[in-house]
């Protein structure tokens, strides 16, 4: 075995290392953390598949929402992949640890919006700094006073999407009521026009039969 096959298998080594540790560490959150169970529902319930690529060094693995936990692997599962995301290893070291926002805007993302905008909302949790802040619930249901402010203080931005996502609805509702409203009037004035037509084409043929009658009588 050469230097350079040598330096691969410990490349190799170390991300399979990095994998183990992650997935334990984010199987963990996901069983524990409510919050983050909350906004993985859905990726769990669908079993969405995400690609993280680093090209900064160059490497790249797979992150999978299961029933099971988070899993982490480096070989490509066998579905297709819901979500590509493409970042450098700096960026990612910057989200995680730090919830670096600007890092975060960096971030390519391939795929549906509603994944990406999902995605979104779920990696802000997953990040140290908004896992700390809420960890003495993973171990206990306490009704502390100044934990559940904690607490509801980190579910608020969530809410406050939900709240946002619900305006846009009724918003959306009001719009399509309008333009529902605007399709019955058109409809009713292109039937007063088309009756309008057939009275005065009536008429018409009724005036050329009468002034006929007159020439030949």
């Amino acid at each position: 075995m050469n230097e350079s096959q040598q330096k691969q298998g410990q490349s190799r080594l170390l991300l399979n290392i990095a994998m183990i540790i992650l997935e334990t560490i984010y199987s963990f959150v996901l069983k524990h953390d409510r919050v983050v169970r909350l906004q993985a529902k859905r990726f769990v319930a669908q079993q969405t598949t995400i690609k993280i690529n680093s090209y900064i060094p160059y490497f790249d693995f797979y992150v999978q929402f299961t029933d099971r936990g988070i899993l982490f692997d480096l070989k490509a599962p066998e579905k297709p992949v819901d979500l590509s995301v493409s970042s450098t290893l700096l960026d990612l070291v910057q989200i995680f640890a730090f919830a670096n926002r600007r890092s975060m805007k960096k971030l390519r993302l391939e795929g549906s919006d509603i994944i990406k905008d999902q995605f979104h909302d779920l990696l802000i949790h997953l990040t140290a700094p908004k896992l700390l802040s809420d960890w003495k619930q993973w171990l206990t249901n306490s009704d502390d006073d100044d934990q559940t402010r904690a607490s509801k203080k980190r579910i608020a931005p969530l809410l406050e999407k939900i709240d946002q996502q619900r305006s846009k609805i009724n918003t959306l509702q009001v719009e399509v009521k309008q333009y529902q409203n605007r399709i019955k009037r058109m409809q009713r004035n292109q039937q007063r026009i088309n009756t309008t037509f057939g009275v005065v084409g009536f008429l018409f043929l009724v005036l050329i039969v009468y002034n006929l009658s007159q020439i030949f009588s």
